[in-house]
């Protein structure tokens, strides 16, 4: 038995370029693992790095996507590889060949379905179908989790270009690695999964980072100290940042470090540069004298040790983002609001000296480049390293501030978006609503339209890389003092408008970059003319989310006036009167046909084919939903709600689901209004009233 680790491309696993005698290795999935669990986010993570690693100028340089632990099993003289981690990569990458060879007619020569599961015959059956269809067998029934990702990446391969996508294909088979490494053959399988699946966490990147960042203080006992709380105090993305400084008071002081970063009432934001920080620590540098960087570094609790909250605010509130990403965020504003930190660096050949600049573009929202990142900017000499060390000090501080009371989050509460700032009123802490609020209520109804922009900014953009939306609202709110509520509104409906024409409804060589959309163009839409609106909406299921989302937004804003332009005698009574006061956005993924492609009877097929892609005839629902479903006709579908239960839908569904028939002229009425009403754009704000 070898139990040497080996480097393996994913050509190896799937494509080997041997002779055609050449078997594949089969991977077997153990009963005590669990079932396929990946999501839309982590689907899409996976297409969009390796295809931004297969685009980048270094391309030569391989993309690993982790370790295969297996256990070889013998089977009737072969050997199969009992997966005992990564089996949801190794699922993932059988789906992604499948989608190859079928939609977009790769010839992968050796390419089978290498993967079956040892306690589970519908997700192996459903694999052995998504390779050949013409394997279907009567009574079978199907993975749905398996075959939503195939439609995802399916939705997702589409969106590249077929020289792109050649190159795709081409870095998947020779510089995508995984490293496969068996275990020991008298190893107890179930026990090493037990121990496996609760091992202690290898150091995080970001910790890493820390301490690269710490190195610049060395003998600065106080600088090191405050540092280090304000990174502890912003590493825990779902509790509020206050609540990471400490609230005692030493002997003589009126004021504890809380108060006087966040003032008496904890809403504001005192301190302007890093210096004021560290002065808001008065007695520290006594304290840290001899603390060691370990000792530093395995102390998470900063000052507030004495703090009586416990864990008050911590399991409220579900985060959008990481903490690693959060840190990317804050340097690409960082770089891009200041002038000082310019990368400059020099390459010889035997003749001359090439000076580069490094664009503040540049900066990735990929936490795996992490490091690489960061020390672009901490291994230069173009300016000082602990003047920069301490600007994204105080920079992390008070975007991680504005962050908590400008950025949603789910509140554990309801389990709803929430947008909500701490506030302590004699000594008793509450969360109200950032804009209007003064209780713990649903609040204005400013509040609840942010609420619903960033919630539809954030649905359409699940994957955390994509997340521009989050970079251009961090951009926004970082040096206004208190965010006006109309001026946010604006600014993020203008965003939407950027988003929709200089992106969405652009050809790829038109396309505007997010990074000038939010810096150049501060987050307004400069593209006006050769817009073909339609080619990008009568697409079928390649019609974008966004699309989808930012006309959930507009309906929700003209709910009654929208439903009101159906003509009396085509509503539908039972579902015309329906309320949306309930709606949220969440993650809908799949793009549905009302009216169905394939209806289960023959004589169902709709006349007019061509209308079936019509954007009018298109809907955003969840991915469950789609698959059970699909295939109604439009009666139908609305036979599994009430008119009081489909407040978890789409509101262009709702609207669709007023009309009493659904056809062709239906179709075509509802296309051209919504095509209307999605062009529709940021009114005017009286710029006297609010603070743009």
């Amino acid at each position: 038995m070898n139990t040497k680790p080996k480097e393996l491309s994913i050509g190896d696993i799937f494509n080997p370029k041997n002779n055609e005698t050449t078997q594949l290795d089969k991977y077997v999935i153990p009963r005590y693992q669990r079932n396929y669990a990946w999501l839309e986010p982590h689907i899409k993570q996976l297409i969009q790095d390796i295809y931004d690693y297969s685009n980048r100028t270094e391309n030569t340089r391989n993309y690993y996507l982790g370790s295969l632990v297996v256990y070889e099993r013998a089977v009737e003289g072969d050997i199969h590889y009992e997966t005992i981690d990564g089996q949801q990569r190794l699922t993932t990458l059988n789906i992604l060949f499948s989608v190859l060879k079928n939609e977009f007619h790769f010839n992968i020569r050796n390419f089978e379905i290498n993967l079956r599961y040892d306690s589970r015959p519908k997700s192996s059956y459903t694999l052995e179908y998504l390779y050949n269809p013409q394997t279907r067998k009567d009574g079978y029934t199907f993975n749905q989790r398996i075959l939503e990702a195939y439609e995802i990446i399916k939705k997702e391969l589409k969106k590249i270009d077929t020289k792109d996508l050649n190159s795709f294909v081409d870095y998947l088979n020779e510089s995508v690695k995984l490293l496969r490494v068996p275990v020991p053959k008298d190893t107890d399988l179930n026990h090493y999964f037990e121990i496996m699946n609760s091992r202690g966490e290898q150091l995080e990147k970001h910790e890493v980072l820390k301490a690269n960042m710490l190195d610049v203080f060395k003998k600065d006992a106080k600088s090191t100290h405050v540092f280090n709380t304000i990174w502890e105090a912003c590493a825990n993305m779902e509790k509020y940042v206050q609540y990471g400084f400490s609230t005692y008071k030493e002997k003589g002081e009126h004021h504890s470090v809380r108060d006087l970063i966040f003032g008496a009432d904890w809403t504001s934001f005192v301190p302007r540069n890093f210096d004021e920080v560290v002065n808001c620590f008065k007695t520290v540098s006594d304290k840290s004298d001899g603390e060691t960087m370990l000792h530093i570094l395995g102390n998470e609790k900063g000052d507030i040790s004495k703090n009586k909250e416990g864990k008050k605010g911590q399991e409220r509130f579900t985060t959008t983002i990481n903490f690693s990403n959060f840190l990317l965020h804050v340097l690409k504003v960082l770089v891009n609001q200041s002038n000082k930190y310019i990368i400059v660096s020099e390459t010889e050949d035997e003749t001359t000296t090439t000076t580069k600049t490094k664009k503040s573009e540049d900066v990735p929202l990929d936490d795996k480049r992490l490091l690489d990142t960061f020390n672009d900017y901490l291994d230069n000499n173009s300016f000082d390293k602990k003047e920069f060390v301490e600007d994204f000090g105080y920079h992390l501080l008070k975007l991680k501030n504005k962050y908590d009371k400008y950025v949603i989050k789910r509140d554990g509460v309801d389990e709803k978006w929430s947008l909500k700032q701490l506030k302590v009123s004699k000594g008793n802490h509450s969360y109200i609503n950032t804009f209007s609020g003064n209780d713990d209520s649903d609040g204005s109804s400013e509040n609840q339209k942010v609420i619903l922009l960033l919630s539809m900014f954030h649905v359409s953009a699940p994957t955390l890389i994509y997340k521009h939306w989050l970079n251009a609202v961090l951009n926004y709110v970082l040096n206004r003092d208190e965010v006006n509520e109309n001026g946010y509104i604006f600014y993020l409906e203008q965003l939407s408008d950027a988003y929709l024409y200089d992106n969405f409804l652009a050809e790829k060589e038109d396309r505007v970059d997010y990074y000038d959309i939010i810096y150049t163009n501060n987050g307004k839409r400069s593209r006006y003319n050769n817009i073909n609106i339609e080619a990008f909406l009568n697409k079928g299921t390649g019609v974008e989310n966004f699309i989808f989302n930012r006309l959930d937004y507009l309906l929700y804003n003209q709910w009654e006036e929208q439903k009101n332009n159906i003509p009396e005698e085509l509503r539908d009574p039972r579902f015309f009167n329906s309320k949306i006061d309930g709606f949220s956005f969440n993650f809908r993924s799949s793009v549905e046909h009302y009216y169905p492609q394939n209806p289960h009877n023959e004589q169902d097929v709709l006349e007019n084919k061509s209308v079936l892609n019509n954007f009018g005839n298109l809907c955003l629902i969840s991915s469950s939903q789609n698959s059970k479903l699909s295939n109604l006709l439009p009666e139908g579908k609305k036979s599994h709600y009430s008119p009081n239960d489909i407040e978890s839908e789409s509101i262009k569904q709702r609207l669709m689901m007023c009309y009493k028939n659904w056809n062709t002229t239906e179709i075509e009425d509802h296309y051209k209004k919504m095509k209307t009403l999605l062009m529709t754009t940021a009114v005017k704000i009286n710029k006297e009233t609010t603070n743009i």
